[in-house]
């Protein structure tokens, strides 16, 4: 007998190496390992490893995250071994455990939360009977003054700028400091 027939080990397949048609468990702890090369001969340090909780994260981890290249995986348990095709043919298994289904996250519009929650109109440009403008407080219904200048006849124009600035953020330093 040759040295590497004596050395040799015999390859089997995944279901002889789990007991014939058993299924896996999909809980038990595993061990990923892969190269980022699809060399054969690899320098040291590029065969990574990652540990998981079971065996179902291992799975998913190699078959759905595509974040780099990964050549050679190897999927390692207490009790079984899965190469190349095997893996993928354990996640299209039908027992294969569903994916929990993650709550949506509420849809967002993209300026929403930029300027905090969303403030109701404290103020208001009303017309006179003269055809002008007054910027007035809803609540009273009285004229705004600041800085002891009061927002009565105003062009439209004005009074819908000023009653902008002041149902903003900006109500207190408008108020403080003037227009």
């Amino acid at each position: 007998m040759t040295r590497a027939a004596k050395t040799a080990v015999p390859v089997m397949s995944a279901a002889e190496r789990t007991g014939g048609g058993r299924p896996p468990g999909f809980g038990a702890e595993a061990d990923v390992f892969w190269s980022l090369s699809g060399r054969r001969l690899l320098p040291r340090g590029a065969m990574r490893f990652r540990k998981f909780a079971s065996l179902e994260d291992a799975v998913r981890f190699v078959v759905l995250d595509k974040g780099e290249p990964r050549f050679q995986c190897v999927i390692d348990t207490d009790t079984a071994r899965y190469e190349g095709r095997e893996i993928e043919d354990l996640y299209g298994r039908p027992d294969f455990p569903a994916e929990p289904i993650a709550p949506k996250p509420q849809a967002r519009r993209f300026c929403q939360g930029l300027w905090g929650p969303k403030r109701l109109p404290r103020y208001a440009a009303d017309r006179d009977d003269v055809g002008t403008w007054t910027v007035s407080l809803i609540a009273t219904r009285q004229a705004v003054s600041i800085r002891d200048v009061s927002m009565t006849r105003m062009s439209r124009g004005e009074a819908e700028r000023m009653t902008r600035v002041l149902n903003s953020a900006d109500e207190q330093d408008m108020l403080v400091m003037g227009p």
